[in-house]
């Protein structure tokens, strides 16, 4: 079951907004022939670009988080190599993840604990990015295909929860989609994979729409939601964005799909529902930066075409600004278009070598709620979950204040309503008896508690076995 409208989610919502960002101030620019690889610097009030900056693995990706660059050198290097642009772009820290891992990407829970992806294993890294120290692992072997690898790729996480997109490629055959795709969810507080269907038998992850996730996740705000591009086979228009409800942990179905699109997608872009960008490929391997709408799920209109397999990728600043690399070999550049105008403001820019991937120097999406400093409010998951007879849970209050706790159905109605009212500091302890407000006995399924403890709004997931 999936909630039809996000709406009753809004606690969710006003959880993960979180203090506004600070205002981007530079463009981070990976480059590489696919024999070197190097970093510039581009700065957005001016577009001068500091060429060079640093060398890179020619097969990278990168995050900023804390300050730093954090560069996710991939297949023939498996490290990631740690960039102070405070330091002259000096490279502070590089760490292995192992010979022949092909790490693809790092997500963030603090400065000493972080996430790593990995193409050629089948356990998620935990690590100390502060120190390049293997901390843990997570397995997901068991969402594997028939060769034993899920091809974990991309990350995002939001408040607790770590989403982890498994393409599930069939090895033996030419890397092909397998039957479905997957992402995992990890409670990053257990270390542990969280089974979205609990009534089905073993841990289950969301199952995809689409096949082959290949982009990064986005987020709209507004909705609560996720969204990823999932190519498919290359060259068949049998993909599109995808929604995912991080709340109810279900893909929402397409936005787009690969066809309304015009090709395979590579990159996403995302500026709210009524006007976003994608890049995607033709049958002939041309990409396209074009725009869409996920109001009508109709393509808006090409914004850029130079022609050949050169597009890789494009991301928005808080300018309103869409940064996009064409990597052409013989006329390489960085572009700048006007988000919903869609008109060029700057480009081509000399990056050096063609530039590859962007980034900036503000939080990227994957980490979308850092937890709060000093004393807060807080409501501690349900127990047990799932629930056959009764469950447990707590809240916490720094200060005095209003509290309002209720359970709601997948619909956002309410079923029972547990606690309300003016409460002292401290700690409390509720109890659900798994009944409505009339007493009666609910139905096996998904419920949400849902907390207003002073100014602060949460939400937990338990599920209630019959």
């Amino acid at each position: 079951m999936r909630p039809a409208d996000p709406a009753p989610f809004l606690a969710l919502a006003l959880l993960m907004a979180g203090p506004a960002a600070a205002a981007e101030t530079r463009a981070f620019v990976l480059t590489t022939d696919f024999a070197t690889g190097g970093l510039s610097a581009v700065s957005l009030d001016t577009r001068a670009v500091a060429v060079d900056v640093a060398s890179v693995h020619s097969d990278a990706v990168m995050r900023w988080y804390g300050g730093l660059l954090y560069v996710v050198n991939r297949f023939g290097q498996d490290n990631i190599q740690v960039i102070d642009p405070a330091q002259n772009y000096a490279t502070v820290r590089q760490f292995s993840t192992g010979n022949g891992s092909n790490p693809q990407d790092i997500a963030f829970v603090s400065p000493t604990r972080a996430y790593v992806t990995c193409y050629e294993l089948s356990d998620l890294l935990v690590v100390d990015p502060s120190t390049g120290g293997t901390i843990g692992v997570v397995p997901l072997a068991p969402f594997a295909d028939a060769d034993g690898i899920p091809e974990m790729h991309r990350m995002v996480r939001v408040d607790r929860w770590l989403f982890v997109s498994l393409q599930r490629l069939d090895r033996n055959a030419g890397f092909v989609p397998t039957a479905y795709s997957l992402i995992a969810v990890i409670d990053t507080q257990a270390d542990t994979v969280l089974d979205v269907y609990p009534i089905q038998p073993g841990k289950q992850a969301i199952t995809l729409t689409g096949k082959n996730p290949v982009t990064t996740f986005a987020f709209d705000r507004p909705s609560t939601r996720l969204l990823i591009g999932c190519a498919g086979a290359p060259g068949a228009l049998d993909g599109g964005i995808e929604w995912i409800d991080p709340v109810s942990f279900a893909s929402l179905g397409y936005a787009i799909t690969e066809s309304a699109l015009g090709g395979d997608v590579g990159s996403l872009a995302w500026n709210g529902p009524a006007h976003s960008y994608a890049i995607v490929s033709d049958a002939s391997a041309n990409t396209a930066l074009v725009s869409w709408s996920a109001t009508s799920g109709t393509r808006l209109g090409t914004v850029f075409a130079p022609g050949g397999f050169s597009l890789t990728d494009c991301a928005l600043n808080d300018r309103g600004e869409l940064y996009v690399c064409d990597s052409d070999l013989l006329a390489p550049g960085l572009f700048v278009f006007a988000a919903g105008a869609d008109n060029l403001l700057a480009g081509p820019l000399d990056t050096g070598l063609p530039p590859y991937q962007v980034t900036f120097d503000a939080p990227s999406e994957q980490v979308l709620d850092a937890p709060p400093q000093g004393a807060r409010a807080s409501l501690a998951a349900p127990w047990p979950n799932p629930a056959r007879g009764a469950a447990r849970l707590g809240f916490s209050l720094p200060r005095a204040g209003t509290v309002q706790v209720d359970v709601l159905d997948l619909g956002g109605r309410r079923v029972r309503r547990l606690a309300a009212g003016e409460r002292a500091a401290g700690a409390y302890a509720l109890s659900w008896d798994l009944a409505d407000e009339r007493g009666r006995a609910v139905a096996a399924g998904v419920y949400f508690v849902a907390a207003r403890l002073g100014p602060a709004s949460f939400v937990q997931r338990l599920v209630v076995l019959r």
